[in-house]
């Protein structure tokens, strides 16, 4: 069946990544899970394969081809091996690489694509908090303004990947009166001041991918790492 839904040059996707999943990953699978931590071997060798690029312009650093049919084939592959490897991949490239690919403007593409898309740095994607999920647009983050300065301050849950990104697409309010369209959307750095990282245990699997609090207090963002236009972060 697979013949039939798959192109010639999808299935040799698929089998490259099956064959490092089944190499790489599955052996150290239990003992990364068992472990709860990040497993930078097994980021490396994703990255090597040119896995955190995809459908990411040559110019930026990224495959240049692909969509979300190879994501999900290079997704589905990875998970044989390692699922906790696939939640990092996945929330890397379809969540924070891709949001700055789509919504960023030229300047912020070449100066924070290239990292991401190579996989040397790691990209999460802020918008849960611990008392809005499902209705993510009652989000309680705030971003204020002052002089040029966005100054966050709240606090995001169940964040996949933030204690190892270098990126971090954040979602934060500046009018909550206006509802999903007082909300902008931020790149932080994960060095940024005022910004704490706290990293969650006890997760019943895929323990090998991080998933983290992150807590802003009056953690400064330059106006040149707004994506999009103001309040339309929602979008």
């Amino acid at each position: 069946m697979a013949d039939l839904l798959l192109t010639e040059e999808e299935q040799m996707l698929q089998k490259m990544v099956r064959d490092f999943a089944d190499r790489e990953l599955a052996p150290r699978a239990r003992e990364t899970d068992e472990k709860q931590e990040f497993s930078w071997e097994n980021w490396r060798g994703m990255a090597n394969l040119g896995l955190m690029g995809i459908g990411i312009d040559a110019k930026y650093g990224g495959s240049g081809s692909g969509g979300y049919r190879q994501v999900s084939i290079v997704a589905e592959e990875i998970a044989r091996g390692d699922a906790g490897a696939s939640v990092s991949m996945l929330a890397h490239l379809s969540l924070g690489t891709n949001t700055i690919y789509r919504f960023g403007n030229e300047e912020q593409k070449q100066r924070l694509l290239p990292s991401l898309a190579s996989g040397k740095g790691i990209a999460a994607w802020a918008l849960t908090e611990p008392g809005s999920g499902s209705d993510a647009a009652a989000l309680q983050t705030t971003a204020t303004e002052r002089d040029g300065t966005y100054f966050l301050n709240g606090s995001k849950m169940f964040i996949t990947n933030a204690a190892v990104a270098e990126s971090i697409v954040v979602f934060a309010t500046m009018d909550r009166s206006l509802g999903y369209k007082g909300i902008s959307a931020f790149v932080v750095a994960r060095d940024s001041p005022g910004l704490q990282i706290n990293p969650l245990h006890g997760k019943m699997g895929m323990r090998s991918s991080t998933t983290d609090e992150v807590v802003f207090q009056d953690t400064p963002v330059p106006s040149i790492n707004l994506l999009g236009e103001q309040g339309r972060g929602f979008n």
